[in-house]
């Protein structure tokens, strides 16, 4: 190829942004399912149920875990 040729011409334009994933109400009480022990009578303090929720909100993205794995 030429040192002098045009490359812009081998550009591509932008692609549009992807549309942002939504979620349904089933995908959403699945992943946080998830996060719950399945210990058969088991019960939570208000602080553990805090603790839970909060882990799994904060793993919404990772990529082993998150809500995209379910």
């Amino acid at each position: 190829m030429p040192l002098d040729e045009d490359l812009r011409r081998y550009t591509a334009p932008p692609d549009n942004p992807p549309e942002e994933r939504r979620y349904y109400r089933s995908d959403i009480v699945d992943y946080f399912g998830f996060w719950v022990p399945t210990i058969p009578g088991a019960s939570f303090t208000l602080d553990e149920v805090r603790e839970m929720l909060k882990e799994a909100a904060d793993s919404l993205t990772d990529e082993e875990y998150g809500i995209d794995m379910l």
